[in-house]
Order: C-alpha cells, then sequence, then structure tokens
C-alpha cells in the first residue's frame, strides 16, 4: 500500500475536501470538512462556472461537443476543480474527493452494438487535481456502484445517515439539485433513497431559451406566470414518475430537450411557473411514497433559493410534515453534496464501501471512486 495511503488512515482527525458541480453546472463547491466521530464543517465556498466553460458544456450534453472538446473540458474542469479545492484548504488537506461534472448519466440498460450497454461519465480529470493540491485525491465515485447492477446514484444516502440521523424523528433529505432526490432516513430502520424527477433542470431550460440566462433568478419569471393545469397533467404522467424505486434521472429526460417540446405551448412565464408546479409536485409524490407518520424534511440545493419552487412545495406539504432548511440541522443547504462526498471519498481511503445498496438497486456494496497520488 502506498505510504501517502496508510498516513492517512492512521490520522484520527483528517481534513478532507469535497468537490461537487451538479446537474446544472453552474458553479463547483468545495467545502473543507473535518473528520472524526462526528464530521465538522470548517470552510465552504462556491464558485460560479465561467459562462465560456458553461456554453462548451452544454454543448457536450446536447450529444454537440467532439471527443477533442470533452477531453478539452476534462482537463480544463480538473483545473478549475483544482483552484476550487484550493480555495479552502488554508491551514492544509488531507484528502480531495471529486465528484466531477457529470455530462452523460444513462442508468437504464439500452441495446448498442448487440449488446445491452450502461454507462454514467463524469469529467474533470483527477490526476491534474491531485497535482495541484498535493492531495491524495478520489474521484470517478458512480461507476463502481454502476458496475455492481445499481444506478450509480444517488450516491448521498450513506453521507445523510450519517449527518442527519435523529433517534427521535423520521426524516426526509430533499435535494433541489438539477435533479431532485430524496433519502429517508427514518428514527429507526433501512435508509432508502431515489431521484425523484426535475429540480431545476427543466426550469433552467427555459429560462436560457426565453432569455438567455442560466437560470430563472429568484424566480422572477415565474412568478408572473401561472400553473397550466393540462400541460401539468402531461407532465406528471411521464413513465419516470411512476417507475418504483431504486431509480435515478438526467438531463437527459428532464432538461433541455423536454424544455424544446413545451416551447410554444404557453408563455414564458406560465411555462416557468409550470415548470416549479411539476418539480414539486413529482417531489411530493415521492415523498408520499415514504411517508408513515410525521416527518421533518430537510432542503438543500440551489432550488432552496427559488421562493416559486418552495412556495409550490409549501402549498403541497401534508399538515403532518414539517419543512426544513439543512443550515437549521446544522448543513448549510448548498454545501450538503460536497459534504457528501468529502465523507465518500474518506471511506474509500478506508478501503470501506459507501454505496447504499438499498438506494441504487447495486447487487452489493461497492468501495466506490480511484485513488490518485499527487
Amino acid at each position: 500500500m502506498n505510504d501517502a495511503l496508510l498516513r492517512y488512515r492512521s490520522l484520527k482527525a483528517p481534513r478532507v475536501v469535497g468537490l461537487m458541480s451538479g446537474t446544472s453546472a453552474d458553479a463547483i463547491d468545495a467545502a473543507l470538512v473535518e473528520m472524526g466521530p462526528r464530521a465538522r464543517l470548517l470552510d465552504f465556498r462556491s464558485h460560479p462556472l465561467p459562462e465560456e466553460v458553461r456554453r462548451r458544456l452544454q454543448e457536450v450534453f446536447d450529444d454537440r461537443g467532439s471527443p477533442r472538446e470533452i477531453l478539452r473540458l476534462h482537463w480544463l474542469l480538473g483545473e478549475l476543480f483544482a483552484r476550487a479545492a484550493l480555495s479552502v484548504m488554508e491551514g492544509g488537506a488531507d484528502l480531495v474527493a471529486s465528484h466531477g461534472q457529470t455530462i452523460a448519466h444513462l442508468p437504464q440498460a439500452e441495446e448498442y452494438c448487440g449488446e445491452r450497454v450502461r454507462g454514467t461519465l463524469q469529467i474533470g480529470e483527477g490526476a491534474v487535481i491531485a497535482r495541484r493540491t498535493g492531495c491524495l485525491t478520489v474521484c470517478d465515485f458512480r461507476p463502481s456502484d454502476l458496475a455492481a447492477g445499481g444506478q450509480g446514484a444517488p450516491l448521498v444516502p450513506f453521507a445523510d445517515t450519517l449527518l442527519f440521523r435523529d433517534p427521535h424523528v423520521d426524516r426526509l433529505a430533499l435535494n433541489l439539485g438539477g435533479m431532485a432526490n430524496l433519502t429517508w432516513i427514518p428514527s429507526q430502520g433501512e435508509v432508502e433513497a431515489c431521484d425523484t424527477g426535475p429540480g431545476n433542470s427543466l426550469m433552467d431550460a427555459l429560462a436560457w431559451r426565453a432569455t438567455g440566462q442560466t437560470c430563472d433568478r429568484g424566480g422572477a419569471l415565474a412568478a408572473r406566470g401561472r400553473v397550466l393545469p393540462d400541460l401539468l397533467a402531461e407532465l406528471m404522467a411521464h413513465p419516470f414518475l411512476s417507475r418504483p424505486a431504486p431509480k435515478s434521472t438526467g438531463r437527459e429526460d428532464f432538461g433541455r430537450p423536454l424544455a424544446e417540446r413545451l416551447w410554444g405551448r404557453g408563455s414564458p412565464e406560465d411555462l416557468l411557473r409550470t415548470a416549479a408546479a411539476f418539480t414539486a409536485a413529482s417531489v411530493m409524490l415521492h415523498v408520499q411514497r415514504f411517508l408513515r407518520g410525521p416527518a421533518q424534511i430537510l432542503v438543500g440545493g440551489g432550488g432552496v433559493e427559488n421562493p416559486v419552487l418552495m412556495q409550490e412545495l409549501s402549498q403541497r406539504m401534508p399538515a403532518k410534515v414539517h419543512l426544513l432548511r439543512m443550515e437549521e440541522v446544522g448543513v448549510p443547504a448548498q454545501a450538503r453534496e460536497a459534504v457528501a462526498f468529502a465523507l465518500l471519498g474518506h471511506e474509500t481511503a478506508h478501503g470501506r464501501p459507501s454505496n447504499v445498496p438499498r438506494a441504487t438497486g447495486a447487487s452489493s456494496s461497492a468501495i466506490l471512486g480511484r485513488i490518485l497520488m499527487h
């Protein structure tokens, strides 16, 4: 075993940087976490991606990027992830755990060249991160679960259990990122999780189509619109919503292709308001499947900053459910996923599995990610 890995395993309270860029591809989040009996967040910073990088990523998302374009983005993002890590490393760090930027996620097997093929691809070269930071680096978390028969997502349930389990109350951790996902964390019993459908992805794609802006900041356009009931009912008939868990999805289902199909079926304001209602309604459809009684829903991710989306959620919330932002229980809403990947990277460095097969559908536990030495 490498000396650096042995040294890491000997540390009582290692400092780990978790890096995350979600489906919305709007920013790289960096969290510095001290590991110990309980993880402690020391620093968190969010670094917006340059508009030119976002534009080129969108071309790749839309299958308009060549292999050379993907290669350039892979190495450029490695540099940007490394800079984000360095921004929270004052005083040093022992490990960097990078989720990378997902550019394709195909968890359902499809016929390809005579074989049934699934896959997931995250870019942001880990070797660059390791070299620039001088730290052990863990990257490529999702493929190990996929190879074990899982969906490669959601991976945060392991961390959610450590961060949010309360012996006195059932909880649901809701992430409103590009996609929305739920982790059911009962006071007693097994954790479950799944993606529920769109988070911000459809709204972002519609905002881009309407204004050329990357999102409907503050829900300003949606606030001037109204929900189109027939269109909402049509969206709620999407086959993903009725599929049983475990399941995961991506922008392939709920991103720009869907936005283009909806365009022109109402004003931009009405389409955005309907998309917000769709996110809220699809989340609540899955919440109802987990609930067994009174519970708390802990909300994180970029969607918490959209008052229209939060209003649509609140209007659909059962009386027995209490809605809280994650910071009310000690984890900043924007930091949850970066903190989660810090925890996952720590487990990988110790040679311990950290997927939750019940959540991903994997046939067995798996050690997630590749470890790179600087």
